[in-house]
């Protein structure tokens, strides 16, 4: 093999190296990846065999209609926090799994058989996984879930895990100065968070809200919603010698049919203040980002208060971002502390920030009170979505109820009013049918077929991808013949 042929051999197998990488790590979006491109589709559940009916998640049917919700569950696990999400496509998120400074087997057997009842027998794997911050009322479960349950993709603080003869995986991707933690809890969280999956590698981010690609923009149509990182703005908290854990914790609001849901770890008053500073930049910045929707109209539904109620989170200035004066009243706060705790949470201060805003105390749900606390967002019988508290329909902020007026003419409570009620003013609203839905509501997804062969993004992909190395080697080949050819003239 002369020179020439040589150069073009290792230009070939270059390329076949880079296309694998790539193909390797797509794999990661597989579903994502077949919906867009056609390969899983919906079609009539008519003559569908149940093995060919493709779930996003186990038990969980990817919705075609205003059939799709979205579950969002804080577990009660004392003092600590943990969230798991069931979104509307399908996917499955778990926001941090911890409880108090130590690790319990009741602790880790209470959180398991909640995802195994809620998620169903057959789940096998978290979509997302978000550890807030390193500390262990956060992470100390978290490495037990994550073994049992991998996640296709993680976000994880910008703190290093230090232990000895153990090197953090993902030490490249923080920004330089990280900060290190060498506490067991978190360095075994780290471990699991870069657990592969079925032998692939899954997908790591240290959490950086200027870095748009990690906002998650799931589902389309009924069923698409986001979820999007606010902070924390600065890479480190705090000082070397003593950092500020809990300000790393980032600032998420999931958005669902206009049904928004914030959370913030255990933020404190300097994360919190930069994201309020931020935003109240973005008022007179001349720049258009994800921060210009903090208008004075926003209006959250839940606020997650941060750090189990304590005085140094959720400040006013961070609640009346997002809240306005119309919708607070139909706000929820839930607050996740043990009974009974050292600490002392919630604190007074929070309490009567979350008062003094406007937020009902009917509406401050605390799980050392109620236990686990959940909240649906789903199409209600009048057709349209609400959210709902457990099994009670909450009113939406952005609809607020008018008081009545009694000297408006137009009431029926005003005594010169003397225009009779009309009857059909006090019929329900009718219900709608559901046969208008049915072709809609029977149609399933399948994959596409050659052949008997179900064509699933990895069967695509590396089908394509022998074609390359099969093209390659004939190339190879072709260049090879006509050197030959070319030198044997030249005798």
């Amino acid at each position: 093999m002369n020179k020439s042929t040589k150069k073009i051999a290792i230009i070939d197998l270059i390329v076949l190296v880079v296309l694998a990488i790539v193909l390797g790590v797509s794999m990661v979006w597989s579903r994502d990846i077949e919906l867009n491109l056609g390969l899983l589709y919906y079609t009539d559940a008519d003559g569908v065999a149940d093995e060919d009916i493709v779930t996003l998640s186990a038990g969980v049917y990817a919705s075609a209609d205003g059939s799709a919700e979205l579950k969002v569950h804080f577990v009660d696990v004392g003092q600590g926090d943990c969230a798991i999400i069931e979104l509307p496509d399908g996917k499955n998120m778990i926001i941090d799994a911890g409880r108090g400074t130590q690790k319990s087997n009741d602790a880790i057997n209470y959180v398991q058989s909640y995802i195994k009842n809620t998620l169903g027998d057959g789940f096998k794997y978290f979509d997302y996984a978000i550890l807030t911050h390193p500390d262990s009322d956060h992470c100390n479960i978290l490495d037990s879930v994550l073994n049992k349950y991998p996640a296709y993709v993680c976000y994880r603080p910008n703190v290093e895990a230090k232990a000895t003869g153990y090197t953090d995986q993902g030490k490249n991707n923080l920004k330089s100065g990280a900060y290190t933690k060498d506490s067991a809890s978190y360095v075994n969280a780290i471990k699991a968070m870069y657990k592969e999956i079925d032998g692939q590698p899954n997908v790591v981010y240290v959490t950086d809200p200027n870095d748009e690609s990690q906002t998650i923009a799931g589902g389309t149509g009924d069923s698409a919603y986001t979820f999007t990182f606010y902070s924390p703005l600065s890479d480190n908290y705090g000082t070397k010698s003593t950092p500020s854990w809990n300000d790393y914790s980032p600032i998420m609001i999931l958005d669902y049919q206009g049904y928004k849901f914030a959370m913030s770890g255990d933020a404190e008053e300097t994360n919190l203040g930069e994201f309020v500073a931020r935003v109240n930049a973005a008022k007179t910045d001349g720049k258009t980002d994800k921060y210009d929707a903090f208008t004075d109209d926003y209006c959250v539904n839940v606020i997650k208060a941060g750090h189990h109620g304590s005085r140094n989170a959720t400040t006013s200035d961070y609640l009346n971002v997002l809240t306005s004066p119309s919708g607070v009243s139909n706000v929820y706060s839930v607050i996740s502390c043990g009974a009974g705790n050292t600490y002392k949470h919630p604190h007074s201060e929070a309490l009567d920030r979350i008062k003094a805003v406007g937020i009902p105390d009917e509406n401050v749900l605390r799980t050392d009170q109620v236990g686990d606390i959940s909240f649906t967002v789903r199409v209600g019988e009048d057709g349209e979505y609400s959210m709902y508290c457990g099994d009670k329909q909450t009113q939406n902020p952005d609809k607020p109820v008018t008081p009545s007026n009694p000297d408006d003419p137009n009431n029926s409570e005003n005594p010169d009013n003397d225009t009779p009620d009309n009857p059909d003013d006090d019929k329900k609203p009718e219900k709608p049918n559901p046969d208008d839905h049915e072709e809609q509501k029977n149609q399933v997804l399948v994959y596409l077929e050659l052949g008997g062969i179900k064509l699933t993004w990895p069967v695509v992909a590396w089908a394509c991808y022998a074609v390359t190395v099969l093209v390659a080697a004939v190339h190879l080949a072709v260049y090879w013949f006509m050197c030959d050819k070319r030198k044997g003239r030249a005798k």
